[in-house]
C-alpha cells in the first residue's frame, strides 16, 4: 500500500524519539537524526516498537467494535461531534482503539493513535484516509501546535503532550465514565471490584491544571441486550480482567447502562 497519505502530512508530524522533522525516505518516514519508521503495507506507521504487550487484544477490540456498530454509543458520538468546532481540520484521536469512534468523527485530516498494535491493525482494515499510528501518548509523533481537536475517549491522557500539539485555541474533548457506567457488569463483578462510589472529579481536577474547562455534559442511557451483546460487553471492558473465561454468567446481563460525561476544554 502506498504511504502517500503520510508523506503528504509530514509537515504535521515530528519524530517521537528526538522531536525533529520528517521527510520521505523510500516508503518510510526519516527524521533529521536518522530515526526511520516504515509505512506498513497495511496502512499504518509503528512509532513505538519497544512498547510492552497490552491486555487490550484483538478479541477485546472486535467485541468493542460490534457494540459500537450496534448503536449503543450513537448518542454519545453525536454529542462529541456537536462539540467539535466546525472549522477543525486536523483531529487527533488519542487512544483510538479499533478506530470506530475515529471514523465516525473524522475530519479532513485525522490521526488515530493507540499503543495497541492489534487495535491499529483492526482500525486500518479496508484502507481510507485516516492516518493510523501505533504510538505512545507521552511521545506523540506530531508537530507543535499542529492539531485543532484532540479526542480522548475512554482513554488515559498526557496533558503536557496534548497542550504541546494543540493549536493556541485548540480544543480537547475527553469522555469519561460516570458512576452508573456498566453498572450491571459491576454488579456481576461485585466481589472482585473495589467498593465505594466512583467519582471522576480527580480526572477533572487534573485536566483543569493545564486546560480551561468550558463545559461538562452528562449522558445516561439504559438499553436491552441480546445474549451475544452481553458476551461482547463482558469481553470489551477492563472491568472483567480479573475474571476467568466463562466465570461470569452472561445470561444475567439483560440490559446495560451507558453513563458518561463529556468534558470540553480549551488550551
Amino acid at each position: 500500500m502506498s504511504g502517500g497519505k503520510f508523506f503528504d502530512k509530514t509537515g504535521l508530524m515530528r519524530c517521537p524519539v528526538c522531536g525533529t522533522a520528517f521527510s520521505r525516505s523510500g516508503n518510510a518516514l526519516r527524521c533529521e537524526n536518522g530515526h526511520t519508521f516504515d509505512v506498513s503495507r497495511k496502512g499504518y506507521v509503528h512509532f513505538a516498537p519497544n512498547a510492552s504487550p497490552s491486555r487490550y487484544d484483538e478479541a477485546l477490540f472486535a467485541s468493542r467494535r460490534r457494540i459500537l456498530e450496534a448503536g449503543f454509543f450513537d448518542a454519545v458520538i453525536d454529542a462529541v461531534r456537536a462539540a467539535m468546532p466546525a472549522d477543525a481540520g486536523v483531529v487527533l484521536d488519542a487512544g483510538c482503539g479499533d478506530g470506530t469512534f475515529t471514523k465516525a468523527l473524522a475530519r479532513e485530516t485525522t490521526f488515530g493513535l493507540d499503543l495497541s498494535k492489534d487495535a491499529i491493525l483492526l482500525a486500518a482494515r479496508g484502507g481510507g484516509p485516516i492516518l493510523w499510528t501505533v504510538g505512545d501518548l507521552t511521545k506523540l509523533p506530531l508537530a507543535d501546535a499542529s492539531v485543532d481537536v484532540i479526542l480522548n475517549l475512554f482513554s488515559p491522557a498526557h496533558y503536557a503532550e496534548f497542550a504541546r500539539v494543540l493549536k493556541p485555541d485548540g480544543r480537547l474533548l475527553k469522555l469519561v465514565p460516570q458512576e452508573g457506567y456498566l453498572r450491571e457488569i459491576r454488579a456481576l463483578m461485585e466481589d472482585r471490584l473495589r467498593r465505594g462510589i466512583y467519582s471522576n472529579e480527580p480526572v477533572v481536577s487534573h485536566l483543569s491544571e493545564r486546560f480551561t474547562l468550558l463545559d461538562r455534559r452528562r449522558m445516561t442511557f439504559t438499553y436491552p441486550l441480546s445474549a451475544e451483546q452481553a458476551e461482547d460487553f463482558l469481553r470489551m471492558t477492563p472491568l472483567t480482567f480479573g475474571a476467568d473465561a466463562g466465570e461470569l454468567d452472561a445470561s444475567k446481563l439483560t440490559e446495560i447502562t451507558i453513563d458518561v460525561e463529556l468534558l470540553i476544554a480549551q488550551k
